[in-house]
């Protein structure tokens, strides 16, 4: 392996920082140099390590992801969270450089778990019961990928931004490839996620569906279309730090109505699409 390719960064959308010092302890590897960088709107009171850099913003996930995958200098990318710890190797990070390292024409994926629990095969389907279209997690990216398919799409907000990613790699000709390493989601009881769920997720799950997931009547199935119905639409790398971009910005989604409206499926695919 190069040694200019021997890196890694972890890109972590935060808004609890006093979880860092967890996440920074775990993100640790003897045979490869990390860099993790945090984006949200808070910054710990630790002082960090050096390969630990944060950058201050208050825009919406997806949007830090992309901030992340421009201000992030290792050859590798990694997308995580301040919630997840990386198990399942003494090496986690390293393993995951020497695989993605290995096998250059696929996606390296990693499993995920919630509280030490791992999710079922059809959790990882985006229609329940349908295996065609089982979803790709928590890949392993590299600089040309990212050149490639021109990083994450604008259009969506908080989640799913990075299945869409994960599909186009696939439609350019990559294949998926999973290790034994995994994500572990803590996840709580007291957890706030209800904002953000039905707000944001709400949003990206459907217009995810809409994209991507085709019916076969004949067959009564559903399966992953070829190409997204719509086209992607990248971030404006020159503005990405200063200016608010794609659907997060729409006003239906700054109405104190829209989680009432959410919660009683009055929305439709078309609907949401702002």
């Amino acid at each position: 392996m190069e040694q200019k390719n021997n890196s890694i960064s972890v890109i972590i959308p935060s808004i609890y920082p006093e979880k860092w010092q967890k996440v920074i302890d775990n993100y640790q590897s003897a045979t490869v140099r990390v860099e993790i960088v945090f984006i949200g709107p808070s910054k710990c009171n630790l002082t960090l390590p050096k390969n630990v850099k944060f950058i201050k913003t208050n825009f919406n996930v997806a949007q830090c992801l992309g901030i992340g995958l421009k201000f992030s200098s290792n050859y590798y990318k990694f997308q995580s969270a301040d919630d997840i710890v990386l198990k399942g190797s003494e090496d986690p990070l390293g393993d995951m450089v020497r695989a993605a390292s290995s096998f250059p024409d696929h996606l390296v994926c990693l499993k995920y778990a919630m509280n030490g629990k791992f999710l079922s095969r059809n959790a990882i389907n985006l229609v329940s019961g349908h295996p065609k279209t089982m979803i790709p997690a928590l890949g392993i990216l590299t600089k040309k990928m990212i050149n490639k398919i021109e990083g994450y799409n604008k259009n969506y907000i908080a989640s799913f931004t990075d299945i869409d990613l994960y599909l186009r790699l696939k439609n350019a000709g990559y294949r998926y490839r999973w290790l034994d390493i995994y994500m572990d989601e803590d996840r709580t009881p007291d957890d706030n996620l209800d904002l953000l769920s039905f707000r944001y997720l709400g949003h990206d799950i459907k217009y995810l569906k809409y994209n991507w997931v085709e019916y076969n009547a004949q067959t009564k199935s559903y399966f992953l279309r070829n190409k997204s119905k719509e086209d992607f639409e990248p971030f404006n790398q020159s503005t990405l730090l200063t200016e608010e971009q794609g659907a997060g910005k729409a006003k239906i989604f700054k109405s104190k109505y829209f989680i009432l409206l959410m919660r009683n499926r009055f929305f439709r695919y078309a609907v949401l699409l702002v």
